[in-house]
């Protein structure tokens, strides 16, 4: 039998890096599971959500999408898709932290006049590159093009821009380039340090793996690429933890449900007990052979 004083001075830096990587995986997969057993059934039944509920499940619905594809992308050979994964968790906690701590109504009328103001903008930039090289493509945008010469819905659209994000320093509107109107590091910033250290840290290297470029590949070697895999479920887990009980908070599932919070680390765990099991698996093998 391993005792325990074996165990805890037990290196699970032996293990192979394949069986580190597999213990993130089944961490994330065991996060899934949860999350769709028991707290998306609870949000299907929910109705007649306010605006502030609406910007807070729709962003966790599509967190639960993001880690449902980190499941369905069970291989190391993704892990391009699992560091664009984690990547965008990341910018989708970001958002959702904002939305459930804005005490006031500032932040859910910026969420939700965003798309508007955001699809004007991508419209007319089609148009106006169209309308400068007429023989480029033989398309009709009729449809954009309606959509932006409408002076009422430009008008509108000035006008909800300068209500929720002000004006330059010309007096024009201030068009944003995200419903907050701030970057990721000012969004990780306003938010605490735990967020910023987070941004610093892992933004970078996981956007080394999804722009283009040779950054992310060059002189990396295979088990690089293998840690990046697991590396992005662990950056993954984290923020997706984290979005779940604050989706369990202000959506009141906590109340309904006893016990989310320590669920949750459980959960954390995971991954920690995975390795555990294995390197148990090592001794029991070491000490036969004694």
């Amino acid at each position: 039998m391993v005792t325990f004083d074996e165990l805890e001075k037990a290196d699970v830096s032996e293990l192979p890096l394949r069986k580190r990587v597999e213990a993130f995986y089944k961490g994330t997969d065991a996060i899934f599971k949860f999350a769709e057993s028991i707290i998306i059934p609870v949000l299907k039944g929910q109705l007649n959500l306010n605006d502030r509920e609406i910007a807070i499940v729709g962003t966790y619905y599509r967190m639960y999408a993001w880690i449902s594809s980190m499941v369905a992308m069970n291989n190391p050979v993704y892990f391009q898709g699992a560091a664009a994964a984690a990547r965008a968790l990341f910018e989708l906690l970001l958002d959702l932290k904002i939305l459930a701590t804005d005490k006031t109504s500032k932040s859910i009328q910026r969420f939700h006049a965003f798309p508007e103001v955001e699809k004007f903008r991508v419209a007319q930039k089609l148009v106006r590159f169209y309308d400068n090289h007429p023989n480029t493509v033989d398309r009709n945008f009729s449809n954009q093009r309606s959509f932006i010469n409408s002076h009422e819905r430009k008008r509108n659209i000035e006008t909800s821009i300068r209500k929720h994000w002000g004006t330059t320093k010309g007096g024009e509107p201030n068009h944003p380039k995200h419903w907050t109107g701030k970057n990721i590091p000012a969004r990780a910033r306003d938010l605490g340090p735990e967020y910023e250290e987070l941004y610093f840290e892992a933004y970078p290297l996981l956007s080394w793996y999804i722009h283009s470029g040779s950054t992310g590949y060059v002189g990396v070697t295979q088990e690089a690429l293998q840690s990046c895999f697991g590396w992005s479920h662990i950056i993954a887990q984290k923020a997706f933890l984290e979005a779940t009980l604050i989706c369990a908070q202000e959506m009141k599932i906590s109340l309904a449900i006893e016990g989310i919070p320590d669920m949750l680390e459980d959960l954390r765990l995971t991954p920690g007990k995975v390795l555990t099991e294995e390197q148990i698996k090592i001794l029991k093998e070491a000490k036969k052979k004694c």
